[in-house]
């Protein structure tokens, strides 16, 4: 395939916002390049996985970035000295062997991502392409620091886009033209603490002019994200892709997204952990539950007993917050989330004050008046609105602050009209299942919001339910509701 055909392909790659590109997997979340990090990667709406070929030593391509075993399964054993056979007999830390290209390929086929392939040892290059061929693969790219793989490769006139990559320190473009690489991978994560700025102008409409497409290196920082987000980049590789794959949405109908106990799909439920995620995906409010400790103590969990989401048992009510702050609230999720524990309420506040954003505050068993003092002592009156179960508990939130917002049900309610009576609430919830969504304007026109409740993940149910143009959502998976709301913005006319 000729250098032409390789950029049509790379062509019908390209999206007018910068790829997501997972850097090993979700590996700021899971042990890197595993199966286990790739399926997260698809959940978090990552669009290609960015991955690393070694070969063993009968020839079989696997994917790893290290050719020592000493990081990823404590073993310091080189996989170019192993057969795959013997290979498998090395668990990594997460409990899984290291995957085979063949294995990452079929997951990738199943998620519907793309492959970012990065040629770590010599004489992959050929192989990985024919099993690309083998198993009709055709959303890859192949990369290298490698000059001499790339230019084999093309030389070979390999069907897929080629890429090198770029140290720091080196020209982009003299690397490309040795490589005959069909795009550049700048690698200067570490060479500025603001290396976005490395992109000048000059360099851009170099890059264009030259028809190189330019990926840049794994990024974590969320001021350098939105800087490069605004730039003409082809990629952008990170640990956390759902800090690049963010939820945008468009102007014309901004909803916001409510995680119910936070990120709850790919976190432990009600810790810090899944709220940060939560936000760091593009939600702007959290929905979280409160309960009271034996000490007095507001803090963060579903359950009135402990024994479903921590290492402890019996009623919350019954543990100190010294003791709630040293349990285990995340190894029943999985084991990266040992460390979570059950949170103070102080400690949401002060995130959501960090990211900017907001709380739903469901008031299980707390005193409204310790919550809203909690709230002020924070100066988060605009960064929260409560509920619960218990209306007479929202009719005390409501008269105890004028400043305190609250939100109602309209399922608790014969008519929009009776609810409204009690007082205008800042959001009103539709459960899409129940209410009549006919309202939306009336409601909006009584000055409240309208929040959506779709505890569900069909993808054709949620779509005609954003046509709705709901202004906010309370759901299970925001990462399910963003793959629908891209759905929506591709079949509108």
């Amino acid at each position: 395939m000729s250098r032409e055909q390789r950029q049509r392909a790379l062509a019908a790659l390209t999206r007018p916002q910068p790829l997501c590109i997972a850097h090993r997997g979700a590996s700021g979340h899971r042990l890197e390049n595993t199966l286990e990090a790739f399926a997260l990667a698809a959940h978090l709406n990552a669009d290609m996985w960015e991955i690393d070929v070694q070969l063993t030593a009968d020839g079989v391509c696997v994917v790893s970035h290290d050719d020592n075993l000493s990081k990823t399964a404590g073993q310091d054993v080189r996989i170019q000295d192993v057969t795959h056979a013997q290979l498998q007999t090395y668990p990594l830390h997460n409990g899984e062997p290291v995957p085979t290209v063949r294995e990452v390929v079929a997951l990738a086929a199943l998620t519907g991502c793309g492959l970012y392939i990065e040629l770590k040892a010599k004489g992959s290059g050929p192989k990985v392409v024919a099993l690309l061929k083998q198993m009709q693969f055709a959303n890859a790219v192949l990369g290298s620091f490698d000059v001499s793989q790339i230019s084999e490769l093309a030389a070979a006139a390999c069907p897929f886009p080629l890429s090198v990559l770029v140290p720091g320190g080196a020209d982009p473009f003299v690397l490309a033209e040795q490589a005959s690489a069909d795009m550049i991978h700048l690698c200067w994560e570490k060479a500025s603490e603001t290396p976005h700025q490395l992109l000048t102008a000059e360099l851009m409409a170099e890059a264009a002019a030259r028809a190189l497409p330019i990926v840049v290196w794994h990024e974590e920082r969320a001021s350098e994200i939105a800087r490069l987000m605004q730039l003409p980049v082809w990629g952008i590789c990170s640990d956390l892709p759902e800090m690049v794959g963010a939820y945008h949405p468009d102007p014309d109908n901004p909803i916001e997204i409510v995680c119910h106990r936070g990120a709850s799909t790919v976190a432990p439920e009600n810790t810090l952990a899944g709220a940060e995620l939560g936000y760091r995906m593009g939600a702007q409010t959290i929905e979280l539950d409160l309960h009271t400790t034996a000490d007095g103590q507001l803090v963060v969990i579903h359950d009135d007993t402990l024994d479903r989401t921590t290492s402890l048992n019996g009623p919350v009510c019954h543990r100190t917050l010294a003791e709630l702050s040293r349990c285990d609230a995340g190894s029943w999720f999985h084991r990266r989330y040992a460390t979570e524990v059950v949170s103070p309420f102080g400690a949401y506040l002060a995130l959501a004050s960090r990211y900017g954003e907001s709380l739903y505050v469901e008031l299980k068993a707390a005193d409204v008046s310790q919550v809203l003092q909690e709230v002020a002592a924070h100066n988060a009156w605009l960064h929260c609105f409560f509920w619960s179960f218990d209306a007479a508990c929202v009719d005390r939130v409501q008269s105890a602050s004028p400043q305190a917002r609250v939100m109602r049900r309209r399922q608790d309610y014969p008519t929009l009209t009776a609810l409204l009576e009690t007082g205008t609430p800042y959001v009103v919830e539709y459960d899409y299942r129940l209410d009549d969504l006919s309202e939306f304007a009336e409601c909006r026109a009584a000055g409240a919001k309208v929040m959506l409740r779709f505890f569900a993940d069909e993808t054709d149910s949620a779509i005609g339910l954003i046509g709705l143009k709901p202004d906010m959502v309370n759901v299970d998976d925001p990462f399910a509701f963003s793959r629908a709301y891209r759905a929506w913005q591709q079949r509108r006319p």
